[in-house]
């Protein structure tokens, strides 16, 4: 007779993965990739050496569920935004952009981990890599297309124009993390957010944009 856990069993298992998994962010983001090793995550999640590997292979395992986790809750932001988009697209369009870069900009230390120490990190990484950009493009692409039937945005290909959109996000991104400046992420919201207004083909009012900025910037991040 096969072995079935109960539903408590499995939520501990669950609530103490997600505690390695929240531990190991902060490690990752004070040591960075390569100087963080499985005893630091062990060490500082106070757990047994045998209750990390019940969870995961080794760093690199955690490393990528660990992307996972980050870059759903770093982008979740957007999608949700946009998802509540309806008639003052212009100003929907901003705050979505605008909270995003804020987002981001709060997890600093682990983006730049995420999107530029570990580059090249190994076949197996990159590849988790493209499948995440493909996957927030594939939803970019959804909203895009709902959009444009609505003809609420004027674009030839969904596709295209979606790949276009998290392309100008991400190349921001790398800008910023690689930049030694003090320049804040959120100082290039006006810029990128007209851009890609224009490029969707909506009309969009300065001061709307703006003000929704300016608003989106100084709400608490949740």
């Amino acid at each position: 007779m096969a072995y079935k856990t109960s539903k408590e069993t499995q939520e501990k298992k669950d609530a103490k993965k997600r505690h390695i998994i929240s531990t190991a962010i902060k490690v990752f983001a004070a040591n960075g990739y390569h100087g963080t090793t499985v005893k630091d995550v062990v060490d500082e999640a106070e757990i047994s050496v045998g209750t990390f590997y019940f969870y995961f292979k080794n760093k690199e395992d955690l490393f990528q569920t660990l992307y996972d986790v980050v870059t759903d809750e770093i982008y979740e932001s957007l999608f949700n935004s946009l998802k509540k988009i309806n008639v003052e697209i212009d100003t929907g369009f901003s705050k979505a952009i605008a909270f995003f870069l804020k987002a981001t900009e709060s997890h600093r230390p682990l983006a730049k981990i995420m999107l530029i120490d570990a580059v090249g990190l190994n076949p197996q990484f990159e590849a988790k890599r493209a499948e995440v950009t493909n996957k927030f493009i594939n939803i970019t692409a959804g909203h895009f297309k709902e959009l444009k039937q609505n003809s609420m945005i004027k674009i030839a290909d969904v596709e295209v124009s979606a790949m276009a959109f998290i392309g100008t996000i991400n190349m921001i991104l790398v800008e910023w993390l690689q930049s030694d400046n003090s320049k804040r992420l959120t100082d290039f919201a006006y810029t990128l957010i007209v851009y890609n207004l224009q490029a969707l083909g909506i009309i969009f009012n300065e001061e709307n944009i703006r003000k929704a900025i300016f608003e989106t910037l100084n709400t608490d991040l949740c």
